[in-house]
């Protein structure tokens, strides 16, 4: 069997990456782009460029599509240049570093060719979904009246009623080490004791790695809520001492497949999703519950490296209410051009911490519906 050259296995996988990125409304330019990878594959056999040269050159061409049809399409913008007059790399994390990193681990043995791919694969569909997610939770003005009749049936309290939840959260329990902290100030009434917590899982195909962390604790506090400086400060005040109410280790199970009902049992796979306190708390009825879960030496249940704020396959998603939309009430903004304007819909926050601590928050990003044990 004839052996490719490594140098041109390289090169055939950066002009397949790049090439993936190409969009189907654009067969021209593909077809274009398509002929170029050709005359730079064939010009690197013969040895009339190097193969650095080829990718560069295939590379700016890239650009220089993509500048073109952003240009059709806002009015022939003009491209982005660095301060010294050159076509920009992107912002990090973008494609073209994406690519280029992957590239590196293949040149240095750390990924095959076939491996690259797939990350590049599984990147690139996440960023579709998330940007689709983020689209559509931005909405549109004619959706104004779809989404008014939508807030009709959401609960006006931490706690979810009967229904599924618009969004989820994936944030919770995602780091093998990280502090989750949460303010609500949605269930004010009676003095009662709270003798636990639990969340419940978003109804999806799951597809997640079981982990044991070698302690989570839970700390609660009565919370001071007008110390919160919505999206604007980490800073919060206490009225009094958090206490322990919760200090063991604890696990997340391998999580497979849809949840059995609609919408998901609370406490998920295993309880492991329901915290039940060692001593009830004393609620008084008048200030915010506080409550701090720190998760710490977490381990992947296949013995796989954990590292990082976001490792995929790590997710467990919960059921949630987005910040536009579900934590807030509907409003149109003619200024903007925006809606879900109006005051905070359910008075709760989150902050997340995992190599530095997040702003007070009502988004997604932590905040799932959650429900309060009360002692009757």
């Amino acid at each position: 069997m004839k052996t490719i050259p490594f140098r041109r296995i390289t090169l055939l996988l950066s002009v397949s990456l790049i090439g993936l990125t190409l969009t189907s409304s654009a067969l021209a330019e593909e077809k274009d782009l398509k002929s170029l990878g050709a005359e730079l594959k064939a010009a690197v056999a013969a040895g009339d460029i190097s193969e650095a040269d080829a990718i560069a050159r295939y590379t700016a061409k890239v650009g220089e599509e993509k500048g073109k049809s952003k240009d059709k399409a806002a009015g022939a913008k003009s491209v982005k240049k660095d301060k010294d007059g050159q076509r920009g790399k992107g912002k990090p994390g973008s494609t073209s570093d994406l690519v280029w990193s992957l590239l590196q681990a293949v040149e240095n043995d750390k990924l095959t060719a076939e491996q690259a791919m797939t990350k590049y694969k599984y990147a690139v569909e996440d960023a579709d979904e998330k940007g689709a997610e983020k689209r559509a939770k931005k909405g549109a003005p004619e959706d104004l009246e779809k989404l008014r009749e939508l807030s009709k049936s959401l609960p006006k309290k931490s706690t979810a009623g009967d229904e599924e939840g618009p969004a989820s959260t994936f944030i919770f329990g995602w780091a093998a080490n990280a502090t989750h902290r949460f303010m609500d100030n949605s269930h004010l009434g009676e003095p009662r004791k709270i003798r636990g917590l639990s969340f419940r899982l978003d109804h999806r195909d799951h597809d997640a790695i079981g982990r044991t962390w070698e302690k989570v604790s839970v700390r609660v506090a009565h919370g001071n809520w007008g110390s919160l400086k919505y999206n604007e400060s980490t800073d919060h005040d206490l009225v009094d001492e958090p206490v322990t109410v919760f200090d063991r280790q604890w696990s997340f199970p391998t999580l497979k497949g849809l949840p059995p009902l609609t919408p998901a049992s609370w406490g998920g796979p295993q309880n492991s999703l329901s915290f039940r306190f060692d001593e009830p708390f004393e609620y008084n009825g008048k200030d915010a519950i506080y409550v701090e879960f720190i998760f710490s030496e977490g381990k992947a249940e296949d013995g796989r490296e954990w590292r990082g704020e976001l490792p995929k396959g790590f997710e467990y998603y919960l059921d949630s209410m987005p910040e536009v939309g579900g934590w807030r009430e509907v409003a149109a903004d003619g200024r903007k051009g925006a809606i879900y304007t109006g005051s905070a819909r359910v008075a709760t926050a989150a902050s997340y911490t995992a190599g530095g601590q997040s702003l007070w928050t009502s988004s997604p990003k932590g905040l799932p519906y959650m429900k309060w044990d009360v002692e009757k």
